[in-house]
């Protein structure tokens, strides 16, 4: 049995499928004769179309495309505003009520405290790169990171949010003096201000971090 063709050949879902009489006058014509010079003008049409879309898709990036930025948690360290990327920190927590002190362990280390279950170790951050120790308020905030397959919470003074920097604002061969800069592999100049990176994977690699008994 042979196929059935056109509307003959569809679904029920198609019965929609009928010709008007203006689509059978323009069949008409076609088969007559003049099929040449109608799809010749409707190949001219649609090469225009895709002129005149090229045109507009060069345009693009000179007026639309976005300057790629660089996502990262401000927060007050030792009175600096620094800046940390957002993939390095698995948390942001309030100061836990309870906090319980490690015996034998240096001023730093502020103790185990239980979260959800688990204990986590709070440092005080600020403590550690040798200022002074922070004096916990409401603005006081944990992050949490991950060291060494475990978690562990810095305690800073305050947290100023994620802030989106334009890789263009890179400052090239920066660096910064003092316990700080041992973590600072990046810094960015912007209008307000000049933003150190502070890297959690460098504080999470450091011997001194990861020795917190007194010796």
């Amino acid at each position: 049995m042979g196929h059935a063709t056109g509307c003959e050949g569809l679904s029920r879902q198609a019965r929609g499928c009928v010709a008007t009489p203006e689509q059978g006058r323009r069949a008409g014509r076609l088969m007559a004769g003049d099929g040449a010079q109608d799809i010749h003008a409707v190949l001219q049409r649609l090469a225009d179309m895709d002129r005149r879309s090229r045109e507009q898709e060069s345009l693009v990036p000179a007026t639309m495309v976005k300057e790629e930025d660089w996502q990262g948690l401000a927060f007050v360290l030792d009175g600096v505003k620094v800046i940390s990327a957002m993939n390095e920190i698995r948390e942001l927590l309030p100061y836990p009520e309870a906090v319980t002190r490690v015996p034998g362990t240096k001023s730093w280390m502020l103790g185990l405290a239980n979260i959800r279950g688990e204990l986590l170790p709070i440092v005080d951050l600020q403590q550690f790169i040798g200022g002074g120790a922070v004096v916990v308020d409401d603005h006081s905030r944990v992050l949490v990171i991950r060291n060494r397959g475990a978690s562990t919470g810095l305690l800073v003074s305050s947290v100023l949010g994620m802030r989106h920097l334009p890789l263009s604002k890179q400052i090239a061969d920066a660096h910064f003096d003092g316990t700080l800069g041992r973590y600072v592999y990046d810094v960015f100049g912007l209008d307000d201000g000049v933003w150190p990176v502070f890297s959690m994977a460098a504080l999470a690699n450091d011997k001194h971090f990861m020795t917190a008994a007194q010796q």
